[in-house]
């Protein structure tokens, strides 16, 4: 009698959530405020009433690490209506985290709890929306972001202002070398939670979008098979092997397909009867 077991596995992508949750950044934490949640979440709990400082990411987003979704929960404890800024401070921006200025100035985008937007391109602030949803407690904000064209689309509760994927910025700035996610409250109580990977999110990642925490993996694992043979008298043999690795997107080395065959047969000694191995490289 042959007895055989065949045992397949893969994937068709990979997991959900690749990569790292996001902090904010504990050496730019201005006095008044706390984090908490593993540095996710920050709340004014001294700071007072119109409080200008704010706590941006410990991570930038890059011009080169293309379009970012993420969320941030606004705090259950605040206000109807927070009086603060969410959005993005620009590389010139986030050095000014203690100094009591809005993080909507040097190129940096807020979107104001009142419904408005701010952003300027100088050191002057510069109103340049109004109408948008105002937020408060218990409030989920979404971000898009092209960071090369440092635009950013904003949205409520699941709903967009404006589609990022078929729609127009929210609002586009002048450019910066790196951008930082920002959480601000600017009366006690408010504030909120930065949310970086899907299993966080309320909403889906819009298509074609990649989480605010994704990195890419060294090695992408798609599909492995594996078939097992029993020759009945013999000892347990590896017939037959195969393994497909695909590392994509960019110039590292992708072993694209491998396959190996190993018999055990005639003693027991162990052979390796035939063995291919096939390696790409793209030129880029």
């Amino acid at each position: 009698m042959r007895a055989a077991i065949l045992a397949q596995g893969g994937d068709t992508a990979p997991p959900v959530d690749i990569g790292s949750v996001w902090q904010l950044d504990t050496t730019r934490q201005p006095p008044g405020y706390t984090l908490t949640e593993t540095n996710q979440t920050a709340i004014n709990t001294t700071g007072g009433s119109d409080y200008r400082r704010w706590v941006p990411t410990t991570k930038a987003i890059l011009p080169t690490d293309g379009w970012r979704y993420w969320e941030v929960l606004c705090a259950s404890g605040g206000a109807a209506s927070f009086d603060g800024y969410m959005g993005v401070a620009a590389a010139a921006q986030r050095e000014e985290f203690n100094s009591g200025n809005n993080p909507i100035t040097l190129g940096s985008i807020g979107y104001r709890g009142n419904g408005t937007l701010w952003s300027s391109d100088t050191s002057a602030s510069s109103q340049r929306i109004t109408g948008l949803p105002p937020y408060g407690a218990g409030d989920v904000l979404m971000f898009v972001l092209d960071p090369a064209a440092a635009s950013l689309w904003i949205g409520k509760n699941g709903i967009w202002r404006d589609d990022p994927v078929s729609g127009a910025p929210t609002w586009t700035a002048g450019g910066s070398a790196a951008f930082y996610p920002q959480i601000q409250g600017r009366n006690p109580g408010d504030g909120g939670t930065l949310r970086s990977l899907p299993s966080q999110f309320s909403y889906p990642v819009p298509p074609g979008i990649k989480a605010l925490g994704f990195e890419e993996p060294d090695l992408l694992l798609y599909q492995a098979d594996a078939y097992v043979e029993s020759d009945g008298y013999r000892d347990l043999g590896i017939a037959a092997s195969d393994l497909w690795i695909d590392i994509g997107g960019d110039s590292r080395l992708s072993n694209a397909v491998a396959t190996v065959f190993l018999e055990q047969g005639g003693s027991s000694l162990f052979t390796a009867a035939h063995a291919t191995l096939y390696i790409e490289v793209e030129l880029t």
